[in-house]
């Protein structure tokens, strides 16, 4: 295990994109689609992955990912919807 998800948090990077968010001005729906590279209305942990690298510039690991799709995903299917990501986003202010 990585020493360094130990001190790292689910709600950092939640409040590293909403930073992202506001300074280039996006609502979390166009997030959304930027992450949800496939177009199927969910995001996967690749596209979690890729999407943070894009948005924040966070190169995370896979422990990371995970933690954050579980935090996240309300209904358990392991993925994110929209409705989990904007909820996520509101909350954290």
């Amino acid at each position: 295990m990585d020493v360094d998800d130990e001190s790292w948090s689910v709600n950092e990077a939640i409040k590293n994109l909403k930073n992202a968010m506001k300074e280039n001005n996006q609502r979390a729906s166009e997030v959304f689609s930027s992450i949800d590279a496939n177009d199927d209305g969910k995001i996967n942990g690749p596209e979690l992955y890729k999407g943070l690298i894009e948005h924040i510039g966070d190169r995370l690991s896979p422990g990371q990912v995970s933690m954050i799709i579980n935090a996240l995903d309300t209904n358990d299917d392991n993925r994110i919807d929209l409705v989990e990501l904007s909820a996520a986003l509101d909350e954290e202010e």
